[in-house]
């Protein structure tokens, strides 16, 4: 080849190489990778022998001799979270770099709203983006996209992080240690929490069960009543995985602080429906109050996003019937509005974010000011820089259950 020839073919080369970095076009992604032995991919926590850090038994390959410290910091395991709006901090992230050269190299990749039920787990083949702060370069699917995804080893910090630049905003720190168990339905036995099935034959065809929290002391005294907490999940956690519900839920709570004195219930609806059914909402209750011991005086509705929503139209549907409502996030119908008046008297504590771009601020005010209007026992909170999420600090709150506790149903 010419010499000519060969200057505009590298010219060429670094033109295209370049046009890529800026415009963020096709990068190395990754091939699903399936576990077919538990503890040879995750390493055991503890003595419990069911709590195991991920990815924590592959793996690391020392760096070349030659390879230079700003390549050979990003080898190991990280973890964080994706910081892009609706819902920041929403997906979590494990990504175990297992080798790197000066071209590229391989790491595992744990992805999702749930790390105990991931939507991505693959082997992924990154390039190494050669800018005066190196980065690793691969794509990755989130929910219904896929974007490429660039991390740079901040210097001296020990975190990956996103460029300004970047389309998905991600913190990869190693301080963290994110879990799965073994057998989640094991672990959550162990606080009391239990999947069921209804005896209602005809409530499977709205959904296929619902998780049940009974509190300390429920076994002792057999004559003995419980207040009851009616959780309704959100569009995201619709389907046939019941234990989804014990993330973004009241069940938060009992996993990472303690005891309630409450029975709490979440049932599932299945993903072919939009909106809670008043029939589902009506069965299951009737059911529950058969089932278990509820004090009838004592029955409480929250709700998230969707099951927001149905919180405030269950209450509307049976205003008598509840000691307390706490809808997040929600929005409701002008004709569900037309017909707020009936729970009047009903305590309502109603929670949005700020900055929420699903259902916007002024959305959730529409029911709010309604009872307002009507001289209603309504309290409403706005909670400053936050988006769709009010879940996570509002159910992490111990005054959120004793608001609840301090209403009984006339």
């Amino acid at each position: 080849m010419k010499k000519s020839a060969l200057v505009w073919l590298t010219c060429l080369l670094i033109s295209v190489g370049l046009g890529c970095l800026l415009s963020g076009c096709q990068a190395p992604s990754g091939k699903d990778f399936k576990i077919t032995d538990f503890d040879s991919v995750h390493s055991p926590v503890g003595t419990d022998g069911n709590t195991y850090l991920i990815f924590g038994a592959l793996p690391v390959s020392p760096p070349a001799p030659d390879l230079p410290p700003s390549l050979a910091a990003f080898l190991g395991r990280w973890e964080g979270y994706d910081y892009s709006p609706p819902v920041k901090q929403d997906y979590k992230i494990v990504l175990l770099i297992q080798s790197i050269s000066a071209q590229g190299g391989t790491a595992y990749l744990w992805l999702g709203t749930n790390l105990q039920y991931p939507a991505v787990v693959q082997q992924v083949q990154f390039q190494v983006v050669n800018t005066p702060d190196p980065a690793i370069q691969f794509r990755a699917a989130f929910g219904n996209t896929t974007a490429t995804l660039r991390l740079a080893c901040a210097s001296g910090q020990k975190l990956l992080e996103s460029p300004d630049s970047a389309h998905r905003p991600l913190v990869l720190s190693q301080s963290r240690t994110f879990y799965v168990y073994k057998d989640y339905s094991q672990y959550l036995a162990g606080i009391h929490i239990y999947a069921r099935t209804y005896q209602n034959t005809t409530l499977p065809q709205y959904g296929s069960g619902y998780l049940l929290y009974l509190p300390d002391g429920y076994a002792a005294d057999p004559a003995k009543t419980w207040p009851l907490i009616l959780f309704l999940h959100g569009t995201g956690d619709r389907g046939d995985n019941v234990f989804l519900l014990a993330k973004a839920s009241p069940f938060m709570y009992i996993r990472a602080k303690g005891s309630l004195p409450f029975i709490i219930v979440a049932p599932l609806l299945k993903s072919s429906y939009n909106l809670f059914p008043l029939a589902y909402m009506d069965g299951v209750l009737a059911e529950l109050q058969s089932a278990y011991r509820v004090d009838p005086q004592r029955i409480y509705v929250t709700g998230l996003s969707l099951g927001g929503e149905a919180t405030y139209r269950l209450a509307i549907s049976e205003p008598h019937a509840f000691a307390a409502i706490a809808p997040l996030s929600a929005a409701l119908e002008t004709s569900q509005i037309a017909l707020i008046g009936r729970i009047k008297d009903l305590p309502v504590w109603a929670i949005h974010g700020e900055n929420d771009t699903v259902i916007p601020l002024a959305t959730g005010r529409k029911p709010v000011d309604a009872l307002l209007k009507l001289g209603g026992n309504i309290r409403f909170t706005v909670l400053p820089g936050h988006d769709h999420d009010t879940w996570t600090d509002t159910y992490s709150d111990p005054a959120f259950y004793a608001w609840l506790l301090q209403y009984q149903a006339r």
